[in-house]
Parts: structure tokens; sequence; C-alpha cells
């Protein structure tokens, strides 16, 4: 090799060695800053993925299946209200799992509603246990003392409940006579009322516990939804967790818990208004809590959608 060539082999040399010094302390420097950025780059498992929450759940209250009066709706109409919930796609949840909630604001994962039935002692257990069975839906039935049978052939029966209870159903209580207690009769003394509010809420509660072994009493309804601020007073002091009035609310699981539930009473399915009513606290029901300000015509829309 001339002297050239060995020169030029060094300069080769000196050339490579220096390009490896140079890639191997850019790698050393800029190794942390491309890890963080294709780090950056990838999805994060906690905001990648878009959940939806919902914080209104209507509760439904019905009455007297295949029975008469205003209140009264046919089996085949609870059966139709019934198929809606399953059309909507809205799931059924029992009254407990909605207080649950309600006490610690928690939202649901998915639209969900509670059904509850007052004071059917006739066809609870023939007409809307079996129904409610054959979609699986659960349901709260509030009853009130003199009604209930020792005699199944004769009405609902304490075998009944019994019966209804162990099965899933919720058992709660509606008074004892089913009366207006809300106020004072005309010229009654505080005396008396103050004892007939005793037995309308703490007697029948106490007979209920001990006919229906293991059942805890937590929630009242307000017979015919009567209620007034000195009787929530004395209900709450008498240890019940939850009151139920008939007051048209949808339960709003962003707001404070009062104690107290607003519930939509059902009525003939033939009449359009509570049918669209229905089917609306259904369709706002699955609106998630991030889109409250639902455009009024999109949900009118969505309504006509869901009629055809």
């Amino acid at each position: 090799m001339n002297l050239t060539s060995m020169k030029l082999h060094r300069i080769n040399k000196f050339i490579g060695s220096t390009s490896a010094l140079g890639i191997a302390v850019a790698l050393y420097f800029g190794a942390p800053n491309i890890a963080a950025y294709y780090q950056s780059q990838k999805p994060d498992a906690k905001t990648s993925i878009s959940v939806n929450e919902y914080n209104r759940v209507p509760i439904f209250l019905f009455h007297n299946l295949d029975g008469e009066g205003r209140y009264a709706i046919s089996r085949h109409e609870f059966r139709r209200y019934l198929e809606l919930i399953k059309e909507e796609q809205v799931d059924v949840i029992s009254l407990s799992e909605l207080y649950e909630a309600s006490k610690t604001n928690k939202r649901f994962q998915r639209p969900s509603c509670v059904i509850t039935i007052d004071d059917d002692f006739k066809n609870i257990v023939r007409i809307a246990a079996p129904l409610l069975r054959e979609f699986s839906y659960p349901a709260s039935i509030f009853v009130y003392i003199n009604n209930i049978s020792n005699d199944p052939r004769a009405g609902t029966s304490w075998e009944d409940l019994d019966r209804l209870r162990k099965e899933g159903f919720e058992i709660q209580n509606h008074s004892y006579s089913h009366t207006m207690f809300h106020v004072p009769r005309s010229n009654e003394s505080p005396e008396n009322y103050y004892s007939r509010v005793t037995k309308e809420i703490i007697t029948s509660r106490e007979i209920l516990e001990e006919r229906l072994p293991g059942l805890k009493i937590y929630a009242f309804a307000y017979p015919m939804g009567y209620h007034s601020p000195s009787l929530k007073e004395r209900l709450f002091h008498a240890d019940y967790s939850l009151l139920l009035t008939t007051d048209a609310s949808t339960v709003n699981l962003d707001s404070p818990f009062t104690g107290t539930f607003d519930r939509f009473t059902i009525q003939h399915l033939e009449n359009g208004d509570y049918k669209n009513t229905f089917r609306r606290l259904l369709i706002k029901a699955k609106i998630p809590a991030e889109n409250e300000a639902y455009p009024v015509k999109q949900l009118a829309s969505d309504e006509q959608s869901s009629d055809s």
C-alpha cells in the first residue's frame, strides 16, 4: 500500500468512527424523547373508550290490572307497556338498586327504569307476576295490611307475598288502611291523629316484617299520593329511608338525594297521552348524561321513528 492509499484508509476509518460515535451520542440523548413521542401516540385505555352514563331514571306506577276505575289497565295493556320497555332497550332495575345509586349519585351504564305496583291484591299473583317473570323484569310491590288475605283463593295472601319476595320481587309498605292521613281529619284531636298515623306507618311495618320473616321495610309509598311536610318528617323519624309520591318526575342521579322519589302513574294505553308519555320517558332515559341539552326537535324525531 502506497503512502496515498494509507492516508485515505486512515481518513475513512476516522470518518466511520466519528459517524458511529455521532449516532451513538444521538441515540443516547435522543432516545428518551423518541420513546416519549411514541408513548404519547399510544391510545390511553382510560380515555380511548367512550362509555356513556345515564342519570335520568323514570319510576312507573301501575294499579289494578284487569280491574275497574281510572287507574285500572288490562293485562294486554300491561304486556304492551312491558314490550315498549323492551323495544326501547331500556333496562328494568329494582327500586333498591336505584335507591343505592341515588345515595352516592352513581350513574348507570345503561338506560334504566323502575316498575312499581300499588295495592293490586286481586291480580298481583295471577297477572302481574307471571308477565314480569316472562320479561325477566323486577318490580316493587307496595301493599297495605287491610287487604292482605289469609286465603290465596280470596286474593293476594301472606303466603303469596312470601313466595314473591323469595323470587326476588320487592315487597314494601303502603300503609295499614290506604286512607288519607297526611293531615288531621276535621275535628280530630292531635292525640287521635298521632295514634292514627302511628298505626298507618309503624304498626303496618311491624306486621309486614313479622308475617314475612327476613323482610326489611325501608320504603313507604304515600296512599293515593297524598303527602305533607309533617307526615314526611314523621316517616323519616320512624326510620324509613325512602318515600314515594305520585308527583310525576324523573329521578335525577346527579341531584342530591332527598329521600323521596316521584313516580309516573300509568293509565289506559288507549289514551294516546299516556302511551306517548310512557314512550317519551323511555326515550329521555336513553339520553346520555353528557347530552342533557338534547334538541327538542331530535327528541320528537326519535319519538316518530320509534312509533313507526
